[in-house]
C-alpha cells in the first residue's frame, strides 16, 4: 500500500482478526470477545466492529448466532477462496446485470419506476446525512433500478441472487454507513433511470463494482 494511502479502520481490523484466526489464536468453535472488548483491544468504534465483522462474515469465517455471539466457523485457508471468487463473481455478474438494466430503463422511460428510484434515493440521503445504517436502503436502490427495466426475467435473476447481492453490500467498504463520496456515486447511477444520463450512470456502475472487487482483493491477498 502506498505510503499516503492509510489503510481503513475495518478493512485492518478484519484483515487483524483473520490474523488471530491464522494464528491458533481463535479457533474454529471459539466465541470471538463482545463487540464491546473488541472495539477496546483494537482503539476503534463499535461501528467500526461492526462492519469488520459483517466482512469476515461474508468470507464464511465467522457466524452470528442469535443470542450467543459471533463463533469462528472455519480457519481462513478453509473454503475461503472460493467464498473470495464466489462473492467476486456476484461482484461481476450484479454489474452485468445492473448495466443492462440501466440500458433498458433509459428505453422504457416508465414514471413509476422513475418515482420510485427517486424515492429510494432520497431516503438513502437521508440516511446518510444522518449517519444511520445504509445497507438495507443500498440493497433497494440497486434493485429499484434492475425492476425499472421493465424485464420480469431480468428481475427474477437480481431476486434469486438477492441473498449474496447483499452479502457484497454488506463486505463493502462503505456497506452499512454509506460515505458521502459513494452517495453521490449512487445518485449518479439512480439519475440514469430519473434523469435519463445514460452514459454517467454506466460510468459510475462501473466505478462502484470496481471499487468492491478491489476491497475483496485486497482483504485477503
Amino acid at each position: 500500500m502506498p505510503p499516503n494511502q492509510k489503510e481503513p479502520q475495518a478493512k485492518r481490523v478484519a484483515r487483524l482478526i483473520i490474523e488471530d484466526i491464522s494464528s491458533g489464536k481463535y479457533a474454529v468453535g471459539t466465541r470471538l470477545p463482545s463487540e464491546r472488548q473488541l472495539a477496546v483491544d483494537f482503539s476503534v468504534s463499535r461501528p467500526v466492529i461492526r462492519e469488520a465483522i459483517s466482512t469476515i462474515i461474508g468470507h464464511g469465517i465467522l457466524e452470528a448466532q442469535m443470542g450467543r455471539g459471533i463463533f469462528v466457523t472455519a480457519e481462513p485457508g478453509e473454503g475461503t477462496p472460493t467464498e473470495q471468487t464466489s462473492l467476486q463473481d456476484v461482484i461481476n455478474v450484479r454489474e452485468v446485470l445492473e448495466s443492462g438494466a440501466l440500458r433498458l430503463s433509459a428505453r422504457r422511460n416508465n414514471e413509476a419506476s422513475i418515482k420510485k428510484v427517486a424515492t429510494i434515493l432520497e431516503q438513502l440521503g437521508d440516511a446518510v446525512a444522518a449517519r444511520a445504517d445504509t445497507a438495507e436502503l443500498d440493497s433497494a436502490l440497486h434493485t429499484a433500478i434492475v425492476e425499472a427495466s421493465g424485464s420480469a426475467t431480468l428481475a427474477s435473476l437480481w431476486q434469486n441472487l438477492q441473498q449474496q447481492i447483499d452479502a457484497t453490500i454488506r463486505i463493502s467498504p462503505h456497506g452499512h454507513t454509506m460515505s458521502t463520496k459513494i452517495f453521490t456515486m449512487h445518485r449518479t447511477l439512480a439519475e440514469g433511470v430519473t434523469a435519463g444520463t445514460l452514459d454517467e450512470a454506466l460510468t459510475a456502475c462501473e466505478q462502484l463494482h470496481e471499487q468492491n472487487r478491489e476491497f475483496l482483493r485486497g482483504l485477503l491477498g
